[in-house]
C-alpha cells in the first residue's frame, strides 16, 4: 500500500493518451490512440501517476447496459511491474463495478486467469487470438454479403445487444466509424462483421451471425477487401471458422479466457458469437 500511496490516483483524461500508448506499446496490444479516446469518454477510468505526472499504470470499466460492466485495459509499466499497482487497479474496478450493481466481465490470458480466479471469476468460454496477413482479392465478395452503410448501423447495435447480451451501442457506432469501407452485413440481416485499425494489425470483429455459412461468407468479405496485417479473436466452440483461419494461412497468437464474476451463468449467445471485438471490448 506504500507504493500506492506513493503514486497519484486519477480519472484518465486526453492528457493521458500518449502515456497511455506507450503503455500499450510497451505491452505489445494493438490499441490505437482512438481507441483510447473512446473509452476514457465512455468508460469509468482508473490511473496511477508518479511524481512527475507520467501515467504508469491503467484500468477502465466499460459498462454495458443494466446487468454487466467490462473490466478492460489493466496495463502497468515495467519498472512499476510486481509492486501491486495491477491487483490495487483490479480490485477498483471490481468494487465500482459491484457498487454499481454490475457484474464483472472480461477477458482473461491464462497468467491473468490465475489472478481472477481467487477473487471469484468463473469461466465462461476459451477463445483464440488468430493472426495473418491478408491480400485482398481471390473469388471476390461472396453472394448474400454487402458493405455496411450508416444506415445499417441502428440494426446491427439491435442485433449485437440479442447476441452480445449488453448494451453496447456506443462502441459499436465508433466501430462502424473506424471500418469505414471494411465492415459488412448478411443482406438477409442475419449476421455482421466490423473491424478497426489497431497498432500494428486490423483487428477483425465483432462478427456475429445466426448460422456458420454466414459468418464464413462474412470472412470471406474481409480476405477479399482488406490488405496487411491481421488480428481476430475467435471462440474455440466455433471450428469452422477457425478451419477457415488456417487454409488462410493465419496461426495462433494467444488464448483467452472469457470470465465473469458472482453470477449464475455468463452473458450472451455464444452459439452465434464467431469472433469478438477484442479482449478491450468485448
Amino acid at each position: 500500500m506504500d507504493v500506492i500511496n506513493s503514486l497519484r490516483k486519477v480519472a484518465l483524461a486526453e492528457r493521458h493518451i500518449e502515456d497511455a500508448c506507450g503503455l500499450v506499446t510497451e505491452a505489445n496490444w494493438n490499441q490505437t490512440a482512438d481507441d483510447w479516446r473512446l473509452m476514457i469518454d465512455a468508460g469509468d477510468t482508473f490511473g496511477l501517476e508518479d511524481k512527475t505526472g507520467r501515467l504508469v499504470a491503467s484500468a477502465l470499466n466499460l459498462p454495458y447496459g443494466a446487468e454487466f460492466g467490462w473490466v478492460s485495459m489493466v496495463l502497468v509499466t515495467r519498472m512499476w511491474r510486481c509492486k501491486g499497482l495491477g491487483s490495487w487497479l483490479l480490485k477498483a474496478c471490481i468494487n465500482r463495478l459491484d457498487a454499481a450493481g454490475l457484474v464483472p466481465v472480461l477477458d482473461a490470458t491464462p497468467a491473468g486467469e490465475e489472478v481472477y480466479k481467487p477473487l471469484g471469476f468463473r469461466s465462461h468460454f476459451t477463445l483464440k487470438r488468430w493472426q495473418g496477413v491478408l491480400a485482398a482479392g481471390g473469388n471476390g465478395r461472396p453472394t448474400g454479403v454487402r458493405s455496411l452503410t450508416d444506415t445499417d448501423v441502428d440494426a446491427i447495435v439491435a442485433y449485437d445487444r440479442d447476441v452480445f447480451g449488453g448494451d453496447r451501442s456506443r462502441v459499436l457506432r465508433y466501430l462502424a466509424r473506424q471500418a469505414g469501407r471494411n465492415a459488412w452485413l448478411a443482406t438477409a440481416g442475419n449476421g455482421y462483421l466490423l473491424s478497426r485499425p489497431g497498432r500494428t494489425a486490423r483487428q477483425l470483429g465483432p462478427l456475429y451471425s445466426d448460422d456458420p455459412v454466414t459468418a464464413s461468407h462474412l470472412l470471406s468479405a474481409a480476405f477479399a477487401e482488406i490488405t496487411g496485417p491481421a488480428f481476430i479473436d475467435v471462440p474455440d466452440h466455433q471450428r469452422c471458422l477457425a478451419e477457415q483461419l488456417r487454409i488462410a494461412d493465419f496461426t495462433v497468437q494467444r488464448p483467452y479466457r472469457r470470465m465473469f464474476k458472482d453470477a449464475k451463468e455468463g452473458f450472451g449467445d455464444i452459439a452465434r458469437m464467431f469472433a469478438l471485438a477484442g479482449p478491450e471490448l468485448g
